[in-house]
């Protein structure tokens, strides 16, 4: 159901190595890699929005959407909503708790 997490999850620790690799310190890196996962499962969730828009009262065609019609998140079903939310708290949680032990050593 969560497929989000682990994949924001990745994008930030992803983001982090290379941070690390450039010589960035961690808890920048961290929390660069944490916008990084957000920004991606959210661009997913609006773009799938869209495609549901498209199907349901578009006529199969993305000329028919209104004008960001995918960043309406009021609109997103509550399945989207609850993948976005949990892959935002778990990046927080991961930076967050990494920049608190990457202080400590």
């Amino acid at each position: 159901m969560f497929a989000h997490v682990p994949v924001a999850i990745a994008i930030q620790l992803v983001s982090l190595v290379i941070g690390r690799f450039l010589q960035v310190p961690t808890r920048p890196a961290l929390w660069l890699g944490a916008y990084a996962g957000v920004i991606a499962c959210i661009f997913r969730e609006i773009a799938q929005h869209e495609y549901r828009w498209i199907e349901a009262y578009g006529h199969g065609l993305r000329a028919n959407m209104p004008v960001l019609e995918g960043l309406k998140f009021w609109d997103w079903n509550r399945h989207s909503i609850e993948e976005t939310t949990g892959a935002i708290l778990a990046v927080v949680i991961v930076a967050v708790v990494g920049s608190r032990w990457g202080r400590k050593r």
